[in-house]
């Protein structure tokens, strides 16, 4: 997994480009960083997109660069002179030292601890924090939700895979999503149709359990299959699997998905089973497209 980048990263390789003293335009910068550097391989373009915003706006503010028309920027003594002495990278911390920047800075994170500014505005972009502030908040909330089917009865259990795998786009939408009355076959809970025509089918295996799911239970709903000549399953639990028993998966012919615990909890809030929303922010931007119009 490629790590993160931080905005100081783009800092140098943008100034870079207007090293030359020439007028550059906007839109020249990503192409400039796509063919110097592998910043954009590593992030979402949206999120290069914000960066690089971020990057110009803090050039400005430090009177390195210019804003000399529309989308058009040209770098300054004091950035020629910043460059000149090679730096191998350039932070917030670095601008801080033009007394215009320090005032932006300490005006724009007065609510931050003075010894943290340099991390605030440095290692992150607004975007970036409320991405990192949902995900803990999305994984506390799964650990809530778990504990809480935990409590449930076994009754409860199957009834809310039923209502999960619906969500997801399984069964019959006009029956409610029941399940099919429990087979003979002990290894076996429901079977639900895997589209709305019921061209195919899905056996499931919903365990309430304390203990890890071992190999010996994943062979033994495999082997139920055959009986409902079916080749899909999903066994779900509010446990776990050993790693046994997620080798063996990987194995067998037949298609079976395993689904623990922490999975559980984490499709539901995906799906909007047994959760509500709270709040909803949208996060808008400039449309530069906009500012185009003659």
């Amino acid at each position: 997994m490629n790590e993160v980048t931080k905005l100081q990263d783009y800092m140098l390789p943008v100034l870079n480009l207007f090293a030359d003293g020439e007028e550059h335009l906007y839109k020249e910068i990503p192409t400039y960083l796509e063919t110097k550097y592998a910043l954009l391989e590593t992030d979402r373009p949206d999120r290069a997109r914000v960066m690089i915003n971020n990057t110009i706006g803090y050039f400005v503010k430090a009177l390195i660069l210019d804003r000399t028309g529309h989308q058009r920027f040209k770098i300054t003594d004091r950035g020629l002179v910043l460059l000149e002495k090679k730096p191998e990278s350039i932070t917030v911390q670095d601008l801080r030292q033009f007394e215009e920047f320090d005032a932006f800075i300490q005006s724009r994170y007065k609510k931050a601890d003075k010894v943290d500014l340099d991390e605030a505005a440095g290692s992150i972009v607004p975007e970036d924090a409320m991405d990192s502030a949902y995900q803990v908040h999305k994984e506390n909330l799964a650990d809530e939700l778990l504990e809480k089917v935990k409590q449930g009865t076994w009754k409860f259990f199957e009834m809310l895979v039923k209502d999960l795998l619906v969500a997801m786009g399984y069964g019959d939408p006009y029956d409610e999503g029941q399940l099919t009355q429990k087979p003979a076959d002990g290894g076996i809970d429901g079977i639900i149709q895997e589209d709305k025509l019921g061209l195919d089918i899905i056996c499931i295996q919903a365990k309430k359990w304390g203990n890890p799911v071992g190999r010996p239970e994943i062979q033994k709903f495999t082997g139920s299959l055959e009986s409902k000549h079916a080749k899909k399953g999903v066994f779900i639990t509010t446990s776990s699997f050993t790693s046994e028993a997620q080798e063996y998966v990987q194995g067998i012919e037949k298609k079976i998905v395993l689904i623990d615990g922490k999975r559980l909890s984490e499709l539901m809030i995906d799906y909007d089973v047994g959760v509500g929303t709270l709040k909803t922010y949208k996060v808008k931007q400039v449309d530069n497209d906009y500012f185009l119009i003659v």
